[in-house]
């Protein structure tokens, strides 16, 4: 089941009160667009009258992501009985929502100005973070496994922007978390007027993507104002939060592996009511589906 649009809350209500949303989003303005075929595809996708022939068309104007879907789809991770070979049969038997998941995922990667150690860390986070939202949406059950893994792969989506605005000050932050000079979001307001979390959600309201997927990147590290969302909502932010700490206990995205991270322990898994077989659950799907999906999506670099 979906997130419904919470009439409640809105990202461009609430920057009105609060300088660094407004200072985000006007950050937002010079930030170079995600990839023309992403935006097509955003637009094409809702149209009520799509059709898979029109949506594979639009894809395949960037053979690129058009390669790395196809490749995705074929992967065991979605374990369909025979190979899909063209596009138009990806839209078919993956659907739209799956389908723009992996568009979304393989448009991240082209947002980066340059490809290195950071920028390479920085896509596995989020597709770690988008298979674990996902991961964690099936074993929680009420929330949509497609919406979760959006909301994953835009959980950082913030620290890109920041790398690509200002790549020299984007490292000293990282080395100054590595180096416990202060937390990411005092060391971020350090050398700009805001955190990941507040341009990530001006970008994804400036791209016109659902004010739930704004708020689960705003919120994803902290708790959302009380009574600003419905419950299927703030499952959903659990699910995000959630989705960072797999990854920072599977090492994925990261320099340094938290074997020791007690899942169970978490406040997040606490509201989502998850035991001990379902982080088990969890942890083994994430761990086997992430390699091939990286090598999908990074070309096993």
């Amino acid at each position: 089941m979906g997130s419904p649009e919470t009439s409640i809350w809105s990202f461009n209500q609430w920057a009105e009160d609060h300088l660094e949303l407004t200072s985000a989003a006007d950050a937002v303005k010079d930030l170079p667009a995600m990839a023309d075929i992403v935006t097509d595809f955003l637009m094409a996708s809702q149209d009520p009258d799509w059709t898979a022939k029109g949506l594979a068309m639009v894809v395949a104007k960037d053979p690129g992501i058009a390669a790395c879907v196809l490749r995705v789809a074929n992967s065991s991770y979605y374990s369909f009985q025979r190979q899909i070979a063209s596009l138009e049969s990806a839209v078919s038997i993956l659907g739209l929502k799956t389908l723009k998941s992996l568009v979304l995922a393989a448009g991240v990667k082209t947002m980066n100005k340059r490809f290195g150690l950071i920028e390479k860390l920085l896509v596995e986070d989020s597709v770690g973070s988008a298979l674990s939202a996902r991961a964690i949406a099936r074993q929680a059950g009420n929330l949509d496994p497609e919406e979760a893994f959006l909301a994953g792969l835009m959980r950082h989506i913030g620290k890109i922007a920041m790398n690509n605005i200002a790549p020299e000050s984007y490292t000293e932050i990282i080395q100054g978390v590595y180096n416990e000079e202060g937390s990411l979001a005092n060391l971020e307001r350090k050398y700009f007027p805001y955190t990941h979390s507040a341009i990530g959600a001006a970008l994804l309201n400036s791209w016109n993507l659902s004010s739930t997927l704004v708020a689960s990147t705003l919120f994803h590290s902290e708790p959302p104002p009380d009574g600003a969302f419905d419950i299927t909502t703030e499952r959903l932010l659990a699910t995000v939060n959630l989705a960072g700490s797999v990854c920072q206990r599977l090492g994925i995205g990261q320099r340094l592996t938290e074997e020791s991270l007690e899942l169970l322990s978490t406040p997040s898994a606490a509201q989502l009511g998850l035991d001990e077989a379902a982080v088990e659950a969890i942890l083994e799907e994430v761990s086997g589906a992430f390699e091939e999906t990286r090598q999908s999506f990074l070309g096993g670099s």
